[in-house]
């Protein structure tokens, strides 16, 4: 018999160090994006294995571990506040979680393994051996391996293939054990048994180890639709909040200076029907620029007259749309048609709260579906008067330009500086034609009278002398080489248009785009840097660079901030996310307007719905965030006209089908490691409870320990539904419960419930003092009926009262 109780010991250490190895190499790869095997992981599980057991062996050992275990957290934690080391560790983890690996630091991963390595082991060795639940081992495991293959997370194979071994050997003996307790089993088969499983186990490891593992995994559509529905209200529990948008918000850094890291989160903003996936919707504009940041003057918030629900900007927000309808008509060489087409979204909020709107170009008509109060600044941007939060709905009606139409290019280039002055009659003409349907020729009294009280002319010299004012600014900051480098791009370009295009060109050509740059140095201008020496950004420092470079070659320029669409939509709505929060410039073209480039490199295609530029990465955008973001992007040039994005380095080897953040992986993993690190306090503190009472039954007197000691018993009697009938005394009830009851089946015919009864009694209700052997005899007694409870009612409810409810 002890021969067989070693070697029981020595398989469920076994088994506990091949399924904690399995797990928490699948964690190691899906935390550190490596399918490699980490050393340190062998290192931490076996010697822990063997901790947990001697630790766990017994109730005076499991006291112990649990006074020194509180002692060496609490000394750890004093050290780690002393050192000031948990912000660092913690900035650590979270880059590394989303995919900053650049920067190694091999204390602080050996630190995450060894924290891995004690979870999950500990967990293993209490479920495993301790417990023997293995329908909880099997529903955690499975979820575990099946979120990441699910998530497409770096599926380590060998992992995997390990943990089929161990569970199989677990699942055999957990059957063995089973048929070990049956009267009719011979123990001496034993050796026979596992004779058969070890061959079965063996041949399974090394079927899964050659079996080919496809680039998709098995998916059931309606499945994956309720798990990412799942995993998108866990994952978004944080709104988007501010008074007026900024890039700032949705994960671009934490103040207006530009530059730096970033990581923009997910958190679902809107949702846009459009039938239009290169749509740019613009909540902000910057017209000042000072070598570091963009700003605006104080800004002067006009109310917006409204036209019963709707919002006409032709009058009240600007003129910017009512300025491509004009130069389309003063055109002749093209009509309207091939220019622009009047279209229609609908925007609603979802994780969202804030004043701005969020508008595509050329808007002319606002239709929000509650009333309120709207408000317009000098740039055309929109604002409600308060704060607008989820489920707030607009409709806008628009001029959807055909910014890759040849026609459009060519009307373009026919812009100039001075191009309305020189065509002012007929932008007079057409402008009273299209705001008040009257023809200015036509000199009847009532239209005199709408003329002479509205100057059109006035209005547009005052909108010119604006914009040729603030928006060619530049700061002294702005070095002489960034204005000769503007100059030489353009030196082979005659009109604005063309000159603009190089510049984008140039631009999303010979800079690679990355979420990584570093931060610039405060010292040298922004763009400077970035042009000459940095030379890698991402959308903000595009920007800002086009921008900068139109302005020095002087074409009215301004800064953009907003949201892209998607590249995916369902039933042509679009699901946006703070990943498309984006920054991208307006240049002024006379008889058209405001128009919008796109000089960031990955996002071309989607503009202009063309892929003639191939854009490029930076060699660090490297790792599961990035790849994810990648993925995106290349979703972009292929809606451009299928082609894949150009790599200025070879990228780790993923899954590109990757629809789930890594992100929601690790916080579902997490979760279940909080929910399993609550089970198991409660499971310690019921244990240290049960203890408690044991000790206090001891260190009582002999009458107090009966009384104590018998109030337990009828517990756990209740537990089997033995109760106390109305009526029926002490005598009766201890006469009834030992005819039903084999107590000394388990007790070799020493005690008896009646004897236990008789104490009580005596304690309850007489004044005599009980000798010290009563209190011996009904701590046996709870041993005894103990041992019975945990045989008369199923191992499920005999261990969830004792472990989780606290009532064994």
């Amino acid at each position: 018999m002890v021969h067989e109780n070693k070697y029981s010991v020595f398989v469920n250490l076994i088994l506990v160090m091949l399924l904690s190895l399995s797990v928490c190499q699948t964690l190691y790869t899906s935390l550190f994006m490596t399918y490699r095997w980490d050393i340190n992981i062998f290192l931490y599980v076996i010697p822990l294995t063997f901790v947990f057991y001697i630790a766990l062996k017994n109730k005076v050992s499991c006291i112990i571990s649990g006074i020194l275990l509180f002692l060496l957290a609490g000394i750890g934690f004093v050290i780690v506040y002393i050192s000031n080391n948990f912000n660092p560790y913690s900035i650590w983890l979270i880059d590394t979680m989303q995919g900053y690996l650049n920067e190694p630091n091999s204390r602080y991963q050996a630190i995450t393994i060894f924290f891995i390595a004690l979870i999950v082991t500990f967990m293993i060795y209490i479920f495993a051996v301790k417990l023997y639940n293995i329908y909880l081992v099997s529903f955690v495991t499975f979820s575990l391996f099946f979120g990441q293959a699910y998530a497409q997370i770096f599926v380590s194979k060998p992992a995997f293939v390990l943990f089929l071994f161990s569970f199989l050997l677990f699942y055999f003996f957990y059957i063995l054990k089973i048929r070990t307790e049956e009267k009719s089993y011979d123990p001496g088969n034993r050796l026979k048994y596992l004779l058969y499983i070890i061959p079965v186990c063996i041949a399974v490891l090394i079927v899964s180890s050659n079996f080919p593992i496809g680039n998709k995994r098995i998916s059931w559509p309606w499945l994956d639709h309720k798990l990412d529905k799942a995993i998108e209200s866990f994952s978004q529990t944080n709104n988007s909040s501010f008074d007026f948008f900024s890039l700032n918000a949705t994960g671009f850094g934490s103040n207006d200076t530009l530059g730096g890291n970033i990581s923009p989160s997910k958190t679902h903003v809107m949702d846009v029907k459009s039938e239009y996936y290169n749509l740019y919707l613009k909540a902000s504009t910057k017209a000042y620029y000072n070598g570091h940041s963009w700003y605006d003057t104080k800004p002067v918030y006009n109310p917006v007259i409204l036209y019963g629900n709707s919002v006409d900007t032709l009058n009240n927000i600007n003129m910017d749309a009512n300025q491509l309808e004009v130069g389309a008509l003063i055109n002749k060489s093209s009509s309207k048609d091939e220019l622009y087409k009047s279209s229609k979204i609908e925007v609603k909020f979802k994780n969202l709260k804030t004043k701005s709107l969020f508008i595509p170009p050329k808007t002319f008509q606002i239709t929000p579906k509650k009333e309120l109060g709207l408000f317009t600044d000098r740039a055309g941007m929109i604002s409600a008067e308060k704060p607008q939060s989820s489920n707030f709905e607009y409709i806008i009606n628009f001029d959807y330009m055909f910014l890759n139409s040849d026609k459009f290019k060519d009307s373009l280039r026919k812009s100039y500086k001075g191009y309305w002055m020189d065509n002012i009659n007929e932008y007079e003409k057409n402008q009273y034609k299209l705001i008040f349907n009257i023809d200015i020729d036509n000199q009847s009294d009532e239209n005199k009278k709408i003329i002479n009280s509205v100057s059109i002319f006035s209005g547009l010299q005052e909108q010119l002398r604006d914009i040729y004012s603030k928006y060619v600014s530049l700061p002294s900051t702005v070095p002489a080489r960034v204005r000769e480098l503007a100059e030489n791009i353009t030196a082979n370009q005659i009109n604005n248009y063309d000159r603009a295009k190089a510049i984008e060109t140039y631009l999303a050509t010979n800079y690679p785009y990355t979420l990584k740059p570093g931060n610039p140095p405060l010292k040298k201008d922004f763009v400077d840097y970035f042009l000459f020496e940095g030379k890698k950004g991402y959308c903000t420092y595009y920007a800002t660079a086009m921008t900068v470079l139109l302005r020095c070659i002087g074409i009215p320029a301004r800064y953009v901030e907003g949201y892209i669409l998607p590249p995916d939509n369902r039933n042509g709505v679009f699901k946006v996310t703070n990943q498309q929060a984006h920054a991208w410039v307006e240049a002024y073209f006379e008889g058209f307007g405001w128009i919008p480039f796109e000089p960031t490199s990955p996002f071309v295609a989607a503009m202009y719905q063309d892929n003639h530029i191939r854009p490029v990465i930076a060699n660090n955008m490297a790792g599961q965030y990035y790849d994810e973001y990648r993925r995106m992007m290349e979703k972009y040039q292929k809606e451009g006209k299928n082609q894949s994005l150009e790599l200025s380095d070879n990228l780790p080897v993923g899954n590109k089908n990757n629809n789930t953040t890594r992100i929601a992986f690790i916080i579902a993993v997490s979760l279940t490691s909080l929910i399993l690190l609550s089970l198991l306090f409660i499971v310690l503190f019921n244990r240290i409870r049960f203890y408690y009472l044991l000790g206090k039954i001891k260190k009582q007197n002999s009458n107090d320990a009966v009384l104590t000691g018998y109030k337990y018993i009828m517990k756990l009697f209740k537990i089997q539904n033995v109760t106390i009938s109305a009526g029926e005394t002490p005598f009766q009830f201890g006469s009834r419960v030992e005819k039903t009851m084999d107590f000394k089946g388990y007790s070799f015919n020493k005690y008896d419930f009646n004897i236990i009864t008789d104490y009580y009694v005596k304690a309850r209700y007489s004044r005599d003092t009980l000798p010290d052997e009563a209190k011996q005899d009904t701590i046996n007694f709870i041993e005894t009926v103990l041992k019975l409870t945990s045989e008369k009612v199923s191992k499920f409810k005999f261990n969830l009262y004792k472990y989780f409810l606290g009532k064994v």
